[in-house]
């Protein structure tokens, strides 16, 4: 049995050389392959006419489309192919769907939710040649469950996942003067509301406004920016800083079904800061109530008040930040991640049975602060 991976990007060896020296945090690829003997694939194939009108008319860029033509007349049932993003998978399964001796496929979906990528997976019939579907919370597996019309066998939820050896607790910047409040990323983020609750306390707001799989929106970031509030781009060990300089790390998004800001939020977790966030149905499966404190998107007062009480009451900031920690370890790890998809992968190719031990139980629906 041969295993492949199939990307959706051409940055594999200049990702791996980052990671060599230091600059960013592992990938679970290379774990994955490793633990698989996996075959790299990458959109480098030469993209016909036919490609580039697949890809105006469904998911994917003309050189996805290029390869999964360029794989499909390749592989057997001999094979089990990864997809690791919507922009591989839906070329690749479509191609499989009338194949008669296709290779067994498991495709990572990022955001199922949008309308593009529904519309596409329903119009294509990828379930009909999609062996596993993999999903980063319990809506988006519910939801391709419902649309798709599959059991949840077929659908599994693997939370988001974080290097704990790149993300890991330290000690807070020497030269820091006040509380700081820290937030990251671009996706759906509401930093309106971030500023709107903190203009008035005494302490100092600082966000990564940078992402590299979102655009920066309006409606995201206030129109006058409050003195104590900093944009920046920050570099990937400049961002870890970040978090352990962190008294509190808020998560503030509005209001999706996708579970936008879970890169972030696990990242916080695994540098063990408390944590806040707004409790919104694409991140309930990530809010542990023992762990992360939750408010209500748009709420300002209620956000403000959660600011206050971790602030003032430090025996239980700390103690909700162990518990995150804790759980980082046990669900988020590169290691669990990387290892849950290997297993997975082994079955289908008629190996071993995944071990049940590193399957991930779902997180306790969040209580939000009244």
């Amino acid at each position: 049995m041969q295993y492949h991976i199939v990307l959706s990007g051409t940055r594999w060896a200049q990702t791996n050389e980052e990671i060599k020296l230091g600059k960013r945090p592992r990938n679970y690829i290379a774990l994955l392959q490793e633990k698989l003997g996996a075959c790299i694939d990458m959109p480098n194939v030469e993209a016909s006419s036919a490609d580039k009108v697949r890809s105006k008319l469904f998911a994917g860029r003309p050189e996805n489309w290029a390869l999964a033509r360029h794989l499909v007349n390749q592989l057997t049932s001999d094979d089990v192919v990864f997809c690791n993003a919507e922009d591989s998978s839906i070329p690749f399964s479509a191609y499989c769907v009338s194949k008669k001796d296709r290779p067994k496929v498991v495709s990572l979906f990022q955001n199922f939710d949008r309308p593009r990528n529904r519309l596409t997976a329903r119009w294509l019939r990828i379930a009909k040649s999609t062996d596993l579907f993999v999903v980063g919370s319990k809506f988006q597996q519910d939801l391709v469950c419902r649309d798709l019309n599959l059991p949840k066998s077929k659908v599994l939820y693997l939370p988001q996942f974080v290097d704990t050896n790149f993300f890991k607790p330290g000690l807070p910047s020497p030269d820091k003067k006040r509380p700081i409040i820290a937030s990251a990323g671009l996706e759906n983020r509401d930093y309106r509301l971030v500023a709107a609750a903190t203009q008035d306390m005494d302490l100092d707001v600082k966000v990564c406004d940078a992402s590299r799989f979102a655009k920066r929106l309006k409606k995201s970031f206030p129109d006058v920016v409050p003195a104590n509030m900093e944009f920046r781009y920050y570099e990937m060990g400049e961002l870890v800083q970040l978090y352990r300089d962190a008294d509190i790390f808020v998560m503030s998004v509005f209001e999706s079904d996708y579970h936008a800001g879970s890169t972030s939020l696990v990242e916080a977790m695994a540098c063990k800061r408390p944590i806040i966030a707004t409790a919104t149905k694409g991140l309930s499966s990530y809010l542990d109530p023992d762990a992360i404190l939750t408010v209500r998107p748009g709420d300002v007062e209620g956000l403000r008040n959660a600011i206050s009480y971790l602030l003032n009451n430090p025996d239980e900031a700390k103690k909700r930040a162990e518990r995150a920690y804790q759980i980082v370890m046990e669900r988020h790890s590169l290691e669990v991640y990387a290892n849950t998809i290997a297993a997975r992968m082994r079955e289908l190719g008629g190996g071993d049975r995944p071990d049940e031990s590193i399957i991930i139980e779902p997180a306790r629906q969040p209580a939000n602060l009244v």
